[in-house]
């Protein structure tokens, strides 16, 4: 995560510090606009900024929480390599390419292509988000009658476009990551179905999961921030409420899950290529003990001969059987999506009733 040419920027400017830097990006995207607003339109005008969800949800909350988020995604990826690499899992035969696989990844996440492609991604949102405030749907503390306010100017120029730098560049990290986790996933990996994880010895590659709560908690907010505009301007009943936090769950499970796919379709040929296996060793196995208890097989066989090497794999073929290509289940999703999903019940706190919220609630735990 520290590499590329904005942490080298931010090591030049003395923002190296994350907690730091967090604090120098709250006072650029929110505090500013806020002294903006009062300094041009009042008491009135900075009370409707606070009022602002979306303010403070995508100029507050979420530079903060993704800039607060690296380290512990770097601490959970490094992580789970270091078990990578440790056990081994990796064949000896893949370690030439698992090794050039992170030399890949450590040379996208530095490329200055791709953080200029994020910084013109997050100049194109703030392109679409100025036309349509200067379209009529702009907050009051943001537009006048001669176009932008300065506060406006500002938060779309500066708060927005950071913003959205921050968030497209996590995103890009996050796919160089499923990148890399590709590239092992179609090497030689030395998983066995008797593994204790139930997922053939690749149990622990979840665990990169645990340095997303920030992310998700910031990315929720900004939905939420979203949404809570409309739940101001217009009347959302339960159903669409939850529709909404539903399709958001939605998302981002798909964005966690979409790692560790070619892992979990690589456990899928391990559990099918095991059961084949086994099938048939039971069988040569089972009809060789018939035939020393009985002397010959109830279905006999001319051409089958008498091994003497037969094993009972029947431990290999029942540990197959509860083998599992699901790394992303539960009880290692809900830390993840519960982030995600608190800004928007928050938000739903304010507009709905308690009796609806909690049952609104009840169904999404069911999803």
């Amino acid at each position: 995560m520290a590499a590329g040419p904005f942490h080298g920027l931010m090591r030049r400017l003395g923002l190296r510090k994350r907690g730091w830097r967090a604090f120098v990006f709250a006072m650029l995207c929110w505090t500013v606009p806020l002294l903006l607003v009062l300094a041009n339109g009042g008491g009135y005008a900075a009370g409707l900024y606070l009022g602002d969800l979306g303010a403070w949800a995508k100029f507050l909350i979420a530079p903060v929480l993704l800039t607060l988020s690296e380290k512990p995604i770097e601490f959970a990826l490094d992580a789970c390599l270091r078990i990578l690499f440790g056990i081994p899992l990796v064949s000896s035969q893949s370690i030439p390419a698992a090794g050039a696989a992170i030399a890949t990844a450590r040379t996208r996440s530095r490329m200055w292509q791709a953080e200029l492609v994020c910084l013109i991604v997050a100049i194109a949102a703030s392109c679409v988000n100025a036309d349509r405030f200067l379209g009529g749907s702009g907050p009051v503390w943001a537009v006048s009658e001669d176009g932008l306010t300065s506060a406006g100017v500002w938060c779309l120029v500066i708060s927005n476009t950071l913003y959205w730098f921050l968030l497209v560049r996590i995103v890009w990290k996050h796919l160089v990551w499923t990148g890399f986790l590709s590239t092992i996933a179609s090497g030689h990996l030395r998983l066995v179905v008797t593994h204790p994880d139930g997922h053939g010895g690749l149990g622990f590659i979840s665990g990169y999961l645990k340095g997303y709560a920030l992310f998700s908690l910031g990315a929720g907010s900004v939905i939420a921030g979203g949404l809570g505009h409309v739940m101001q301007r217009e009347a959302v009943t339960p159903t669409i409420f939850t529709l909404v936090c539903a399709g958001w769950l939605v998302v981002i499970f798909l964005f966690y899950a979409l790692p560790l796919a070619p892992l979990g379709m690589k456990i899928a040929r391990l559990k099918r290529d095991t059961i084949m296996r086994s099938l048939t060793g039971a069988t040569d196995f089972e009809r060789s003990a018939e035939r020393r208890a009985l002397g010959v097989n109830v279905f006999p066989d001319v051409a089958e001969d008498d091994a003497e090497d037969l094993h009972d794999v029947k431990p290999l073929y029942q540990a197959a059987l509860k083998t599992s290509a699901l790394l992303l289940k539960p009880k290692n999703a809900v830390p993840l999506l519960l982030p995600a999903l608190l800004p928007l019940l928050a938000v739903g706190a304010f507009f709905l009733p308690y009796a609806q919220l909690s049952t609104i609630v009840k169904r999404l735990l069911l999803l």
